[in-house]
């Protein structure tokens, strides 16, 4: 059982590396053409759109005074160096969109004395409306609408109205500002829209059946206003979508951008990791992707590091194939208030918007902003580079504990997961303990150093490495990780991150990110369908732990006698304490903490007894202030 469970731990974080192996077209790289500040401070509803010229458009947010929010929207040149004109409207607008010759369109936030929703289009000159159109309904407050035109001028507003929540409208307004073309009622909440070269609109959503519940749904709507298809989706949460210029639709949903036929079908499903911040299509189809993620990923041509960035662009071709996957300089994503921070420009730029984490610095000074810091916004600006003039990439992209994949500070003896490209052979090699009972320092051409020390290596393979640090790491100060890999071809590469030491970095190892591995009181592995009696004592397996006493050699395999944690763990389950909030806390009484024998020296065993805690809750391995993510033990019901 101890093997099968130390190979259980050990693989968990090598197979997250399949996913990056996919067949993709070589050629295709994006490079960084600029960084520039976009705003000061954080702001309300920021949007982004392009028009056919390459112009940039943004609107923004600024707090006026007494809590009163005002919209900017600016128009910069593509190089970012010029504002081309800004119009500061007199009120806060919660949509925007750009046709192809650039008219903007704007739907003002909704006011207490409002009748109807209304949809506005700005002036050419960047002064005051051009005109100001009402939909003939009022959507409700949490669902202010979505918004798409035509080549034509003609503007599609949809959103669900207050008297009854469960459906929409959809109305065109003409290219003159006149009246509207048409009102559709919708069955469901839009939580996007967008158009094909014909005029069709499609729109994405969620919908309630009253036996079955919430459902995702697409319809489609023809250009003179005539109802299509109305298809339910698999998945319950809001869609995001867009159609290239051959009129293929693609949705993205939380972690899969799914590709339709004409019929609304979902023919091609891939899948992504992160937390969904945009998306948008080329003219090619290819997808664009933005996520955030604090934890390690797979990156294919990135060209900065988890270290600079939480922010990820992964571009997906129309066969479901990876064509790159990067961090972007300096970015976090700034969640709900960024509905649309990406967009595509018809030559295949691409512009992001992100907040700044501290130190970011841009590359080119921005028009009209004085000043920003951590915190504030920036716009990024990336094209497709020629295959003979690559961009600058990293290697070596992240670096973090092997149990909770996050990228955040190392520990002495802790075992650690590498991601990047070319860091050794393209087979995976799981290297194996020596004569001495320690795991080998190289393997397979592939040495790992901390501060010039050489690390015991776990897996090494080309996109990914796991190894065990080194306990003579120093809390408190940086260490330099290199890592040297001598090809096939003897072409020695060599390159580095810088990353801060601390004390202790718990985490327990899961099967999927959250259900611990971890072994019944009985001996068998937990599961939904072997859960652990209550009251009874569990086993769960961490790393980060910090020292162990006596100390023992790097990369040494533990036996008999057991040896200690020199810092003591506690484990609790922590839940939001309802109706009235908080939260409740549930200590477990942990009743062994140390070595595991038969496993590397690194990996801790934490047996505890479970006590009644809330469902909703989750547990939490604490070694003095550091604490681990939360994790779950399937417990069998009273």
């Amino acid at each position: 059982m101890r093997k099968c469970l130390w190979l259980l731990l050990v693989t968990a974080s090598v197979v997250l590396s399949v996913s990056v192996v996919a067949a993709a077209t070589p050629s295709f790289q994006l490079g960084i053409n600029y960084t520039e500040w976009l705003s000061a401070t954080p702001t309300y509803g920021l949007r982004l759109a392009t028009d056919n010229s390459g112009a940039i458009y943004s609107l923004t947010g600024v707090l006026i005074s007494n809590g009163v929010t005002h919209s900017i929207v600016t128009k910069l040149s593509p190089d970012g160096k010029t504002i081309l004109w800004q119009n500061q409207l007199a009120f806060a607008a919660t949509a925007m969109t750009v046709d192809a010759s650039g008219g903007v369109y704007v739907v003002p936030l909704r006011q207490e004395s409002d009748t109807t929703s209304y949809v506005a289009k700005l002036s050419s000159t960047g002064t005051g409306l051009a005109w100001k159109v009402a939909v003939g309904f009022l959507p409700i407050p949490s669902s202010p609408g979505v918004i798409a035109a035509d080549p034509q001028g003609r503007v599609y507003f949809t959103a669900r109205y207050v008297i009854d929540a469960r459906s929409a409208y959809l109305v065109r307004i003409n290219a003159s500002g006149s009246g509207l073309d048409f009102t559709i009622p919708i069955d469901g909440e839009p939580s996007s829209i967008a158009l094909d070269p014909a005029g069709a609109a499609y729109i994405a959503g969620v919908a309630t059946d009253p036996v079955t519940g919430d459902f995702g749904f697409i319809t489609k709507i023809s250009a003179d206003g005539v109802p299509g298809y109305y298809a339910p989706l698999a998945l319950s949460f809001p869609q995001t979508l867009a159609v290239d210029s051959k009129g293929n639709v693609t949705l993205f949903a939380s972690n899969l951008v799914e590709r339709l036929d004409s019929a609304g079908a979902v023919v091609l499903r891939t899948p992504v990791t992160g937390s969904p911040v945009g998306f948008a299509l080329d003219a090619a189809g290819n997808a664009y992707v933005e996520v955030e993620s604090g934890q390690l990923y797979p990156v294919k041509n990135s060209v900065a590091t988890c270290l600079q960035s939480s922010e990820l662009l992964t571009v997906i071709a129309p066969d479901g194939s990876t064509l790159q996957t990067t961090y972007i300089p300096g970015g976090t994503p700034a969640g709900a208030d960024f509905a649309a921070p990406l967009a595509v420009a018809p030559n295949g730029t691409v512009f992001i918007a992100a907040y700044a984490r501290p130190g970011f610095t841009p590359t080119q000074t921005a028009p009209g902003v004085i000043g920003s810091a951590a915190g504030g916004v920036f716009l990024s600006s990336l094209s497709p580079i020629a295959p003979n003039s690559p961009a600058t990439t990293y290697p070596l992209v992240c670096a973090g504990n092997s149990a909770s994949l996050s990228n955040s500070s190392i520990s002495p003896g802790e075992l650690v997961t590498l991601y990047g490209e070319g860091l050794g052979p393209q087979q995976g090699v799981q290297p194996q303990p020596g004569p001495s009972n320690t795991y080998p320092a190289t393997a397979a051409n592939v040495q790992v150093t901390l501060d010039g020390i050489a690390a015991p290596l776990l897996w090494v393979q080309d996109s990914q490495i796991n190894l065990v640090t080194p306990w003579s790491l120093i809390p408190g100060k940086n260490t330099e990780l290199c890592v040297s890999y001598s090809d096939v071809y003897n072409n020695v590469k060599t390159n580095c991150l810088t990353l801060p030491v601390v004390q202790a970095a718990p985490a327990v190892f899961t099967l999927d990110g959250r259900n611990a591995v971890a072994l019944n009181q009985d001996g068998t592995l937990n599961s939904p369908t072997n859960p652990a009696a209550p009251n009874s004592i569990v086993a769960v397996w961490a790393t980060g732990l910090g020292p162990i006493a006596p100390s023992q050699p790097d990369g040494s395999v533990l036996g008999l006698p057991l040896l200690t944690n020199t810092l003591i763990p506690t484990v609790e389950a922590i839940a939001v304490n309802a109706p009235f909030g908080g939260l409740a806390t549930t200590p477990f009484d942990v009743k062994y903490a140390g070595s595991a024998p038969t496993f590397v020296a690194g990996v801790s065993q934490i047996n505890f007894r479970l006590a009644p805690f809330a469902p909703s809750g989750a547990i939490y391995l604490n070694v003095g202030a550091a604490q681990s993510p939360g994790f779950l033990i399937n417990v069998a019901a009273k």
